[in-house]
């Protein structure tokens, strides 16, 4: 009877604290899932949000991150120095993600950690990336330079009246290093009252050094001549040519001639000169470059360099032979060349004179004696073409252009033996360039009707003679209707 009374007891008992286990499970369930209410002791960016509803804190937060967006921030570097905000170089948070994101994390918080801090003695800190602005950073990284920075001066080999070939000493350069001065910055939102951030600078040397330039000899040389009377072309080609010298190419890289001369415009210093645009020479910005890029181009085939990009002009140019020329034009058309060679090669150019020259430097190992010619395969006729100008008067013609005429030729390459005799004979190229035709411009015709019918002897007015109306000669290949070329988008050779 007693132990069915104790039994009964115990069962009851049981089931109270099973119903108080339960009431507590649903509770601390609610409370701490059901809620929308951050729990005691979490605070976000060092602003505490426990017991407050997650829709509501977002104000206060809002607030706070404007106050972290004012936060002194002062770069320096010796005596340089550059102050600016946090707000000034980070993207602005958005408010609502950062509390969402926070509000997830919470949620997968441990069950024990939540427990043993519901008096909120323990802060539960949540500290929202960072997130900087990388074109400011950029911005930032160009402005130091200019104050802090230094480029590398390479050595430069110099040829000396009395000495020879001299080598001038270069010199170590310094550059920010971007990417590891915001390695010191901080990645979290929290609350500082001023970061003071060293500038990181790095040395910088230069890409060739002067033990390299010692054990250099002139493996070519080839010299153009100009007319220094042309004023603005020479400017062009003076200041072209002065931006590949002293140009170093290490072994395997490939030196592009556009890339290093960079482009050619008014705001760069380059001035009208004559270029080639679609078939006929035209006043055009940077005219005169080609002559320098061709001077190189034969230098570096004499030096026996690998070519990766060349093309010929449309029409002929009368600096060097057919064949051997080497046109630019920015973003169109390139001049590069590979140093196959295990060692570096040095570009010296030299202007001055009316005379162009582009010798390169090397290990003499590499020296060779290399010869180049062309051949022309086919002459191609220029014709007269004649246009109708009705601001002359009649009878009246006017030369705009002189014409010649077009070639086919082949180019090569000889390299010498030791002995004189030539051990190999490279075919380079076969060029094709077009004609430039004479174009005339005449006055207009006057056909002037005598009882009804045409004149073609020529009828005089005043002391002036009216020539008479020409019909085309069909054999002639030209009539009344013939045009310049027209025009091809693209091309354009300075």
């Amino acid at each position: 009877m007693i132990s069915a009374k104790l039994k009964k007891g115990l069962v009851f008992v049981l089931v109270v604290i099973a119903g108080i286990i339960a009431a507590l499970v649903l509770y601390f369930y609610q409370f701490f899932y059901q809620t929308d209410q951050f729990l005691p002791g979490v605070a976000i960016a060092t602003v505490p949000v426990g017991g407050q509803d997650r829709y509501e804190v977002a104000s206060d937060i809002e607030a706070h991150f404007d106050r972290l967006y004012q936060t002194p921030v002062n770069f320096y570097f010796r005596e340089f120095s550059y102050s600016t905000t946090m707000g000034e170089i980070c993207k602005k948070a958005s408010i609502d993600k950062v509390i969402d994101e926070i509000w997830e994390q919470e949620q997968e918080r441990g069950i024990r950690s939540k427990l043993l801090n519901l008096d909120g003695a323990r802060v539960i800190a949540y500290a929202p990336p960072i997130e900087y602005n990388q074109a400011v950073l950029e911005k930032l990284a160009e402005e130091w330079n200019q104050h802090i920075g230094q480029p590398p001066v390479d050595p430069q080999l110099e040829v000396d009246r009395d000495r020879g070939l001299i080598v001038v000493p270069g010199k170590e350069g310094k550059q920010v290093n971007i990417a590891a001065t915001w390695d010191t910055m901080p990645t979290q939102w929290s609350a500082w009252e001023e970061l003071k951030i060293p500038i990181v600078v790095d040395q910088v040397y230069p890409s060739i050094s002067e033990e390299d330039l010692k054990v250099m000899g002139e493996l070519s040389s080839a010299i153009t001549w100009y007319n220094s009377g042309e004023i603005d072309r020479t400017h062009n080609l003076v200041r072209a040519a002065s931006a590949i010298n002293g140009q170093v190419v290490n072994p395997g890289e490939v030196f592009s001639f556009n890339k290093t001369v960079g482009a050619r415009s008014f705001e760069t210093g380059y001035r009208d000169a004559m270029v080639i645009v679609s078939g006929r020479f035209e006043p055009g910005v940077g005219g005169g470059i080609c002559q320098v890029s061709s001077t190189l181009y034969n230098s570096v085939l004499k030096a026996d360099l690998e070519i990766v990009e060349r093309h010929n002009h449309a029409l002929a140019v009368a600096y060097i032979p057919v064949g051997l020329d080497a046109t630019v034009s920015w973003g169109i058309q390139d001049f590069r060349f590979k140093n196959n060679t295990d060692h570096p090669i040095y570009i010296r150019t030299n202007t001055g004179g009316g005379q162009l020259t582009v010798t390169i430097y090397g290990h003499l190992s590499n020296k060779k004696r290399i010869e180049l010619t062309s051949v022309v395969d086919k002459v191609i006729p220029f014709q007269e073409i004649r246009q109708e100008d009705l601001t002359l008067n009649p009878g009246e013609e006017k030369i705009d252009q002189k014409g010649f005429p077009g070639y086919v030729a082949r180019s090569f390459k000889l390299v010498y033996d030791e002995n004189g005799n030539v051990a190999q004979r490279t075919q380079l190229a076969t060029d094709h360039y077009r004609p430039l035709h004479t174009l005339i411009y005449t006055g207009p015709v006057l056909d002037i009707p005598i009882n009804g019918d045409d004149d073609d002897t020529g009828t005089p007015i005043g002391d002036q003679i009216i020539p008479p109306h020409e019909e085309p000669d069909p054999s002639s290949g030209a009539d009344a209707t013939d045009q310049v070329p027209p025009l091809e988008s693209g091309e354009g050779n300075e």
